[in-house]
């Protein structure tokens, strides 16, 4: 029997809700109510309490007449049994009163032996062989920790995953919300797949900006950009703008580190017909130690990286607890890319970090230059959340524009055409500028000789 399970439905109208980012509510577009998400949290929380302890006593009225039916069909068998025991014996008294040897047909005595079915059964297995109740084998805890963590099912009661049939991606989205094209490659074909092992988010930060706001953000993004063709933003169309949540892992770890720089001091002097320089070389070791909390690392092929770390920072204070109530209206993209996949990314990250500020504390010398960092990371915690971002998709002379926008800042990155004679004309101007200036002090430097 299935368990009754909920949906994110609006409870004046039943109709469907949608995240709204200005207002960080969700919203019925029926009947123009509004709700908070924990506020909905805890509606269907106590709705599914109630379908729980309706299914729990269906089941328990199941198994009582189940156990009905059972001891109803033991008293028939044991009454079949006394019957048949009953007929056996009154058989045995009549084979008693005509025990006299008959002959057979050549004349010879025949007598009564047992037939091979009247022999004892074989034994059952011992009560001893059966194996302990306390035996079971114990689980491993990652896979204990996946099993706690997939989606639940009336929350994936009310999602639906849709695959891209060109790049792979799989992406998650509720029942109400239409994709008509994939939101990393622009492929147009995108089919209904199957919600099935996703892993459940730890956390989400919810979406600010709107897709208003990322559309002008995509416009201002054009302006001031000398070298971008005219044409470009009258003739470019957009194809594409989704909100997706796109899975990161967040690495939180603590590092050591140990860094050797070699460093010059330069001393100068003249007298009067000289002028003397004087180098010292120095070998500066440093040592550190540096907290690292929520190191971010997206978790996903699809999505360049370089387009997520340029977007970053995300504000961490404004992240949320996951839940469903987040979702609607928006995709939500699965990982393809486990946590020890990203981890070697978030240490690069770590790594550089340590090195440049035990650097930064180097000071005083001329010049300084890094012989060695050894950095040693213990990692103390991962988690996996989903964070916001604006996927746009242009098309201009049948070539694709992917454009990336934090949701929850505002950032906006992405590739723009370059136009290549005006390339050309501002690199022949930069050359002769710098060409006249070269001259110039040429001429000032022999007229003072």
């Amino acid at each position: 029997m299935a368990t009754e399970s909920t949906n994110y439905q609006c409870p004046a109208c039943r109709a469907a809700l949608r995240f709204d980012a200005t207002s960080a509510q969700l919203e019925c577009d029926y009947c123009g109510s509004s709700f908070a998400p924990e506020e909905m949290e805890a509606h269907y929380a106590r709705a599914q309490d109630a379908a729980d302890q309706k299914a729990a006593r269906e089941q328990e009225r199941a198994a009582e007449q189940a156990a009905a039916a059972s001891a109803t069909t033991d008293a028939d068998a044991d009454a079949a049994a006394a019957d048949a025991a009953a007929a056996d014996a009154a058989g045995d008294a009549g084979a008693s009163d005509d025990a006299t040897p008959r002959p057979n047909v050549d004349g010879a005595e025949a007598t009564d032996a047992p037939h091979a079915d009247g022999a004892s059964a074989a034994p059952g297995p011992s009560p001893a062989a059966e194996p302990h109740a306390g035996a079971a084998a114990k689980e491993d805890p990652v896979q204990a920790y996946l099993r706690r963590s997939r989606w639940d099912d009336p929350e994936a009661e009310g999602m639906r995953a849709l695959n891209c049939s060109s790049c792979s991606a799989q992406l998650i989205v509720d029942q109400t919300t239409a994709v008509s094209s994939c939101p990393y490659c622009g492929n147009p074909t995108v089919v209904p797949g199957q919600l099935a092992g996703a892993l459940r988010p730890d956390a989400v930060i919810p979406f600010k900006q709107t897709r208003e706001q990322a559309i002008e953000a995509l416009r201002r993004h054009y302006r001031h950009k000398p070298l971008l063709p005219k044409a470009f933003s009258r003739e470019s169309h957009l194809e594409e703008v989704q909100g997706v949540y796109v899975p990161f892992w967040l690495y939180t770890a603590r590092a050591e580190g140990l860094a050797s720089f070699a460093a010059t001091t330069v001393t100068t002097w003249t007298d009067s017909e000289n002028t003397y320089t004087s180098t010292s070389h120095y070998r500066v070791e440093r040592a550190g130690e540096m907290e690292f909390v929520r190191v971010p690392a997206d978790g996903s092929t699809k999505m360049p990286d370089a387009h997520m770390d340029a977007i970053e920072p995300f504000d961490y204070r404004e992240m949320r607890p996951f839940s469903v109530g987040y979702l609607p209206g928006f995709v939500a993209d699965r990982y393809d890319l486990n946590a020890a996949d990203c981890r070697q990314r978030a240490e690069e990250r770590m790594r550089a970090t340590v090195a440049d500020r035990l650097g930064e504390t180097v000071s005083g010398y001329a010049t300084t230059t890094v012989e060695s960092c050894l950095v040693d990371i213990d990692w103390t915690q991962v988690s996996y959340a989903l964070l916001p971002v604006w996927m746009l998709h242009t098309r201009w002379r049948d070539k694709d524009y992917l454009f990336a926008m934090n949701g929850q800042t505002g950032r906006l990155v992405g590739d723009l055409p370059v136009d290549r004679t005006r390339a050309a004309v501002g690199f022949a101007g930069i050359a002769l500028a710098t060409s006249a200036v070269a001259f110039f002090l040429f001429m000032m430097m022999s007229y003072v000789l």
